[in-house]
């Protein structure tokens, strides 16, 4: 009976952080899609998130959070450091992937490390907190300038020449550009050992309430271990910690 009770909670748990990624609603079957849920099970599980008033169902059968659950929600982030927030969702996504993440905020023309997470692997990224990289060649530091106005880059990098740290850097400003246009189409950006040789890496910008980049997030790992189908999986489980980050930025 526990172990029944804890499932359900567990269900009811993720339920609700699904549909915390989706504002406009989801119907019936595209919450049971998601959960794999049957639809006994899902429709019982909203109709208790109902009779709560967690959730709350419109006349087109679109389930939806409740300004009751935003309130819970609300006092858990006033009680809480954003380092706090950062650091937890780089350990959702690390659980998943066990390669080195890290968290950068901008400084200047380069990102400063200001969190690690490190691999348990055998081999991995050699890094430390409080190292500064730069913005150019880094993939943190390129998902920064693409979240910022191609101008703006223009001008940040004006008269400054984009030194080589290995073979692979990009070097040319209007290279670099071409390459920010294609993150913004994503929103993931990817270095492959532009800063260090035999290393790639993935990340994503986090943005605040005013839509400016204040931070990022990262995995790095030896390029050996990093494929198409990598890239695709760690830059989902990127793109949504940044999501849930910025919805608690938003609420701050």
């Amino acid at each position: 009976m526990a172990e029944a009770i804890n499932r359900s909670l567990q269900r009811g748990l993720q339920l609700l952080e699904l549909l915390s990624e989706h504002p406009e609603g989801l119907e019936l079957h595209e919450v049971c899609k998601a959960l794999e849920l049957p639809k006994s099970s899902g429709h019982n599980l909203l109709q208790q998130l109902v009779q709560s008033r967690y959730v709350r169902v419109s006349p087109h059968g679109k389930y939806r959070l409740t300004l009751k659950a935003f309130e819970v929600g609300a006092s858990a982030v006033h009680a809480t450091e954003i380092s706090q927030v950062l650091r937890q969702y780089m350990q959702e996504v690390f659980a998943v992937c066990n390669e080195t993440m890290h968290c950068g905020v901008l400084s200047g023309r380069e990102v400063l490390y200001i969190d690690k997470i490190e691999s348990t692997q055998s081999i991995r990224m050699a890094s430390h907190v409080g190292i500064r990289m730069p913005l150019y060649a880094t993939a943190m530091g390129k998902a920064f300038l693409a979240a910022m106005p191609e101008d703006a880059v223009r001008a940040l990098f004006q008269g400054v020449p984009l030194s080589p740290l290995t073979e692979h850097t990009i070097t040319v400003l209007d290279k670099l550009l071409e390459q920010l246009r294609e993150i913004r189409q994503t929103g993931i950006a990817v270095e492959d050992q532009e800063n260090a040789v035999n290393v790639s890496c993935i990340g994503v910008a986090i943005c605040d309430r005013e839509g400016k980049p204040a931070y990022a997030l990262s995995i790095s790992a030896p390029s050996f271990r990093v494929n198409r189908a990598e890239i695709d999986a760690w830059g989902k489980l990127l793109l949504r910690a940044k999501n849930r980050v910025e919805r608690v930025l938003k609420a701050l």
